[in-house]
């Protein structure tokens, strides 16, 4: 019994730390299915026969459904080159040789400790100059800003499972005629799937959360959720339903995401642990 005082201490705090946790989301979400004036009480107080979902249909109306399908372009983008690039990059520098392998490995992983703040100046203008600043091309830019960011994250994360695939089974299926190219389809690509997907979650919710790069770089016809999100927060104006619809509707992509591709996640996380 002593020995298992540990493992339920650590559920305890878990759980603790859970519901905590769960308390801003519970809130949102009793807030954004009651009418305003019974939530200004305290949605605890509320009269739970007037739940509507009258706020999800306002706040879509609101100019939600435009920043919405802004943040699914631009998330669907963003990840595609990502963790296309990155894929092929980490299995290039897990297992081959050639030059400047240490400074281009180092020069890329330095992307992962550069503030974001620190490009938002330069990167205006920089935007302007190469005709990302104007319609369709937005979402093009945008994009290429955040694959420049996670292409350290994605190198990283990726590495270590492509580190991890057997020599031999490489070498036999480059002895069977399968060239560079052939191998990492066939035989490297599969096997790295669990890592791949693993990233391909982080990087979706890093780029679907950005308010910072959107707000900077984008006009107001381009810009993301989570900038119409804030543009909701009207100073005189008390639009507490509204917000709190918008922001259930922000955190569901990210969640059925992870929901259908839970499985997978899981096994990333293992296998990227073990080395060897």
């Amino acid at each position: 019994m002593k020995s298992r005082w540990p493992i339920i201490s650590l559920y305890g705090v878990l759980t603790v730390a859970s519901i905590i946790w769960l308390v801003p989301v519970a809130t949102a979400t009793m807030i954004s299915i009651l009418p305003l004036d019974e939530s200004s009480k305290g949605w605890w107080n509320a009269d739970f026969s007037t739940v509507t979902l009258a706020n999800f249909g306002r706040a879509w109306q609101y100019g939600l459904s435009q920043y919405t399908l802004n943040s699914v372009i631009i998330s669907l983008v963003a990840v595609a080159l990502t963790v296309t690039l990155g894929t092929v990059a980490a299995y290039a520098f897990a297992r081959m040789s050639f030059r400047l392998k240490g400074t281009f490995y180092f020069l890329l992983i330095t992307t992962m400790i550069v503030p974001v703040q620190i490009i938002l100046i330069p990167l205006v203008p920089m935007f302007r100059t190469l005709g990302f600043n104007q319609g369709w091309a937005q979402y093009l830019g945008i994009a290429f800003v955040h694959t420049a960011f996670g292409a350290g994250w994605a190198l990283f994360m990726m590495i270590g499972f492509f580190s991890q695939i057997p020599d031999e089974v490489l070498e036999s299926a480059r002895i069977d005629g399968a060239g560079e190219f052939k191998a990492f389809q066939k035989i490297a690509l599969p096997l790295a799937i669990p890592g791949i997907v693993s990233f391909l979650i982080i990087d979706f919710v890093f780029v679907w959360n950005d308010l910072l790069i959107g707000l900077t770089v984008l006009d107001s016809d381009h810009r993301p959720l989570t900038v119409g999100l804030a543009i909701l927060q009207a100073p005189h104006l008390n639009q507490d339903d509204l917000i709190s619809a918008g922001s259930i509707l922000a955190i569901l992509p990210p969640l059925v995401l992870f929901a259908i591709l839970n499985r997978y996640y899981v096994r990333g996380l293992f296998v990227g642990s073990v080395k060897g």
